[in-house]
């Protein structure tokens, strides 16, 4: 198996949006704008959570389907069916999150500056995470944010037309992990949001923008792999108003730094590692993505194929994944959830 250190292909849905950039403050980039323009623009756009920004409760109603399913075995199969996320916001440093899922409900909470966290499972559900990237992090922070900016140069930018419809798109290619190749690619509209992106395979559409205190909030979004739907999910958002002091009193000690509901990617953590490293390369040419959560145990939870010319080559190769064991991922040296990409 190889290790991708990333990718990322947005492409652009023909979609008609229900409602116009209300957010005056941030100008759109100029039609020779530079990438980080153009991504910091989605940011700013969309970014709900900025200090001193408007405090709010959202709700995500999402449903998680199966995708691909390779084998009939109860312990495969990825957790599905109907999840509630909810969160109020009041500033960066007072703010409650919750999901309930089938067999699966958490509550986080940081408030006096104490983050806690309570779960009734060992993990994270894939589908939870995968509903929690989609909504926090539509951009991802390692091209915008200083402290774990990659490269920003080699961008090709594009100003294209799908049937009447203008977008921009913003490809960038470079070298990964193990000499594998890793793409980013984004697809705007003019005046600077994000429509599409494509993650390894792991297609995620927003739409239905609303305006929120200056903010753009999509009020619904989706993903697919391999032409299968993975999740929907509509989102409603409210002022705060002045919710009790209770909500975001959680008992229990201060959560470990790789605790958390929100998801860790690979630049921010020390990566899980295979406990046997001959086993990691299958013995054909790499042909399909694979997705996998690895618990805190360095446990492979809910192994799924994302990407692949024709599934059924790749059947045992995934259903062998399954079993493998890791050593954990880390965060400042505190053992902690990773969502594995690999190419096989």
């Amino acid at each position: 198996m190889v290790r991708w250190s990333a990718l990322l292909t947005v492409y652009l849905l023909v979609l008609a949006f229900s409602a116009a950039d209300g957010t005056g403050a941030i100008s759109p980039p100029e039609k020779d704008a530079p990438a980080t323009q153009w991504l910091e623009r989605a940011q700013g756009l969309t970014d709900i959570r900025a200090p001193g920004a408007a405090p709010f409760q959202l709700k995500v109603t999402f449903h998680a389907f199966a995708g691909t399913v390779l084998s009939n075995k109860a312990k495969d199969a990825v957790v599905t069916g109907d999840g509630i996320y909810e969160e109020t916001w009041l500033s960066h440093d007072c703010w409650r999150r919750e999901v309930t899922f089938p067999g699966y409900h958490a509550v986080e909470v940081f408030a006096n500056g104490v983050r806690k966290y309570r779960a009734d499972s060992d993990y994270e559900p894939n589908r939870v995470l995968m509903m929690l990237d989609a909504l926090l992090y539509p951009v991802p922070r390692n091209l915008i944010s200083p402290e774990f900016a990659e490269s920003r140069e080699d961008w090709k930018i594009e100003h294209l037309t799908a049937g009447t419809l203008p977008y921009v798109s913003l490809t960038h290619r470079d070298r990964g992990m193990n000499n594998d190749w890793f793409y980013y690619s984004y697809s705007f509209l003019p005046n600077g949001i994000l429509v599409r992106s494509d993650f390894l395979g792991l297609v995620t559409s927003w739409d239905k923008d609303s305006v929120f205190a200056g903010k753009l909030v999509p009020l619904h979004f989706e993903t697919q792999a391999l032409g299968r739907t993975l999740l929907t999910a509509d989102v409603t958002i409210a002022p705060a108003g002045q919710p009790a002091p209770k909500l975001f009193e959680l008992e229990g000690p201060a959560a470990t730094p790789g605790v958390t509901m929100r998801p860790l990617h690979m630049f921010e953590i020390k990566l899980a590692e295979f406990e046997d490293p001959l086993s990691v390369f299958p013995g054909n040419a790499p042909r399909g993505v694979i997705r996998e959560i690895i618990d805190r145990k360095g446990q492979a939870r809910e192994t799924e194929l994302i990407d692949s010319p024709n599934p059924a080559d790749d059947e045992n190769f995934v259903s062998n994944e399954r079993t493998k064991r890791f050593y954990p991922a880390k965060v400042d040296r505190d053992p902690c959830e990773e969502t594995f990409w690999g190419k096989i």
